[in-house]
């Protein structure tokens, strides 16, 4: 794909030491385990994989396409897969702007991505709101989600108390038919989208969670759907590859070579909540066996050159790393600005775009030297791109948890965290889980 370019080269030993070998035996129970995992998709087991042609996707494009350009700000509430993917579009897509100014480009509405219940932070955002011609886009797979639900109830108090068209103000993505979201998007008759039965949330990107608020900032989220169907269309004609290449070389080098720390290495600010979406894909995914479950890591480039590439290159062999960068950046030259010497004469006339591949390149270098496997991945910044590397990396998850014989769908040991916490909070029936938390306490 012209939009999507991966380059596995440089995780196999004959490029760079410690990298795994060709003839693994392990390559044969691979292609069955692909094989295997389409036999799940055709049964209707993982759903999410087919979202892209699904006709609920149709009316939820139709239905929300409306919403561009009409408010400002937007204010996106939700946390984990509910907020991770929408953050990761729109850095991607706004870049610099939401990075600098939190907008949604340089005439875009501003942007409050609400994945923490920090006070200070929502307390700020509520004012702006206040003030403003605000959006609210509440998100929860579950529609019981304690900080989504919190932030809900603090924002909804604000609109009843401001805004007269407070329910044309609120949307609800959540369940289909149960939970406290959805009781109050039917009772107040407010615009609602679901979450598909079978769509866990850190798999959700895809669904209305991912292309919803896209719509809304003015992204065409049927290009975000086209994207990944084109990478499914890749991976069916290269019979599995290239996730079944990635997802069984990342295993074997944990296996066998014991590198369970896996570094999504980001060479550009606009990256870095990709590589955050994909550390919550994996990390609640796969962390299911106290014996062997690999631990990701979100790095940005070139600033943890100066911070953490000493101990990846002279410290354990324990890491491998996905190389993540961006086509095309914009033009700003380097002028000479009355500085000499040899150093200041090598930058004159350069781009800082040719800075940053320069030390791109030279990282993966002296990875190379220091046996680190890595793999690259350099994708175009549209929405097109981002669909087909959130169903890659999607399918290569999938086929990570076949070999290490987890269930990459589900996530218990969070599930108990949450009922602690509700504990904590006073909700009714867990009167159990507040004594056993504050027993601890004493």
């Amino acid at each position: 794909m012209k939009e999507v370019k991966i380059d596995t080269r440089d995780l196999y030993s004959e490029r760079v030491k410690g990298g795994i070998e060709i003839g693994d035996p392990l390559w044969a129970k691979g292609q069955r385990a692909y094989w295997e995992l389409q036999t799940k998709r055709n049964r209707g087991d993982l759903p999410f994989l087919d979202l892209p042609y699904s006709r609920e996707m149709d009316g939820v494009l139709r239905d929300s396409k409306d919403l561009a350009g009409a408010f400002d700000p937007v204010v996106i509430l939700g946390i984990g897969g509910s907020c991770l993917g929408p953050q990761a579009i729109a850095h991607v897509l706004f870049h610099p702007w939401m990075g600098l100014q939190g907008k949604a480009g340089p005439q875009g509405p501003r942007v409050f991505f609400l994945d923490n219940v920090d006070p200070g932070t929502c307390r700020a955002a509520l004012e702006i709101s206040r003030e403003g011609n605000p959006l609210v886009v509440a998100i929860s797979k579950s529609g019981t989600t304690v900080e989504t639900l919190s932030q809900l109830m603090v924002f909804l108090m604000m609109l009843k108390d401001r805004f007269p068209d407070w329910r044309d103000r609120l949307l609800i993505i959540t369940d289909p038919q149960k939970g406290p979201m959805r009781e109050l998007a039917e009772r107040e008759g407010l615009r609602s989208f679901p979450i598909p039965e079978g769509v866990p949330g850190r798999y959700s990107v895809l669904s209305a969670v991912g292309i919803v608020p896209s719509q809304v900032l003015g992204i065409e989220g049927e290009e975000l759907l086209l994207g990944a169907v084109d990478m499914d269309r890749e991976i069916r004609e290269q019979d599995g590859r290239p996730a079944l290449e990635t997802a069984l070389a990342l295993y074997l080098l944990h296996k066998k070579g014991g590198k369970g720390i896996w570094v999504t290495l980001c060479y550009g600010d606009p990256l870095i909540k990709l590589g955050e979406w994909r550390a919550q894909l994996l990390g609640e995914s796969l962390g299911k066996r106290p014996d062997m479950a690999p631990t990701p890591v979100t790095a940005r480039g070139t600033t943890d050159q100066h911070s953490q590439l000493q101990l990846w290159l002279d410290g354990p062999k324990d890491k491998a790393f996905t190389v993540l960068s961006m086509q095309g950046h914009p033009a700003l030259q380097i002028s000479e600005g009355g500085i000499e010497g040899e150093e200041a004469d090598a930058l004159k006339g350069k781009e800082l775009g040719q800075v940053l591949r320069a030390e791109m390149a030279a990282t993966k270098s002296v990875l190379r030297e220091r046996g680190c496997p890595f793999y690259s991945i350099e994708i175009e910044p549209s929405a097109r791109s981002l669909g087909a590397l959130f169903f890659l990396w999607q399918m290569e998850t999938l086929l990570l948890g076949t070999f290490y014989g987890v269930n990459p769908l589900d996530q218990p040991a969070v599930e108990r965290g949450k009922r602690l916490t509700w504990g904590l909070l006073g909700r009714k029936g867990f009167e159990r889980e507040r004594e056993e938390v504050e027993a601890w306490e004493r």
